[in-house]
C-alpha cells in the first residue's frame, strides 16, 4: 500500500500574501496616526465663501432653450445678428423669456425649478450643445458651429464651457437650441 502524503494547508505564496496585506494594514495605521488633527473653528462663520481649490465640478441638471435667431446674418458674418443672438442668450439666462425653455424636462416642474435654480445663482456653463434648426444638414450644423463661437467668445459666463455644435432638423427653423450644463462650484 501506498502511503499518502499529507497535503499542506498554506504554501509559502499564500502566507507571503498575508503578510503583505498586514504590512500594508500596519503603515496605513500608522500613515493615519502620524497626519495632525483637523482645526474646526467654533462659532466663527466665513465672512465669504472660499474659491475650490480642486477640479470644476459640472452638475447634471441642465437648462435646454429654443432661441429664435437670423440665422441667414449668423451664416453671413453680420454683427447685428451676432449682436442680436447675444442679447437674447443674455435674456434667456437672465429667465427674461420663459416660452424659449424646451424639451420635455423644462416642461415638468421639478425640471423647470431646477432650470431657474441654476440661472437665478449665476452659475458660470461649464458645457452646452447648439443645435442649428435648419431643414438642410449643412446649413443647419453651420448655425450651430457658428451660434456656439458667438456665444462662447461673447458671454463672460460661457467663456470657459467646452461646447458642441449639431443640426436638430427643421423643427424651430432659424432657431439654435441651446443645452446648458453648469458648473456647481
Amino acid at each position: 500500500m501506498s502511503r499518502r502524503r499529507p497535503r499542506r494547508r498554506f504554501g509559502g505564496g499564500h502566507l507571503a500574501g498575508w503578510l503583505f496585506a498586514d504590512l500594508m494594514l500596519v503603515l496605513f495605521l500608522v500613515a493615519m496616526a502620524v497626519q495632525p488633527r483637523a482645526q474646526i473653528a467654533v462659532g466663527k462663520t466665513p465672512e465669504k465663501r472660499p474659491t475650490p481649490d480642486g477640479p470644476r465640478v459640472l452638475g447634471q441638471e441642465f437648462c435646454e432653450f429654443m432661441i429664435p435667431v437670423r440665422a441667414d446674418g449668423l451664416l453671413g458674418g453680420a454683427s447685428s445678428a451676432r449682436t442680436d443672438l447675444l442679447s437674447k442668450v443674455r435674456g434667456a439666462l437672465r429667465g427674461e423669456h420663459p416660452s424659449w425653455l424646451h424639451g420635455p424636462e423644462m416642461h415638468t416642474k421639478a425640471g423647470r425649478a431646477s432650470c431657474d435654480r441654476q440661472l437665478r445663482d449665476g452659475l458660470k456653463v461649464g458645457f452646452f450643445l447648439v443645435y442649428g434648426a435648419q431643414s438642410d444638414v449643412n446649413r443647419g450644423v453651420q448655425l450651430g458651429q457658428r451660434a456656439a463661437k458667438v456665444i462662447r467668445t461673447g458671454d463672460d459666463r460661457f467663456g470657459e464651457a467646452i461646447y458642441r455644435a449639431a443640426w436638430t432638423g427643421s423643427e424651430g427653423a432659424d432657431a439654435v437650441q441651446i443645452i446648458t450644463f453648469f458648473y456647481q462650484n
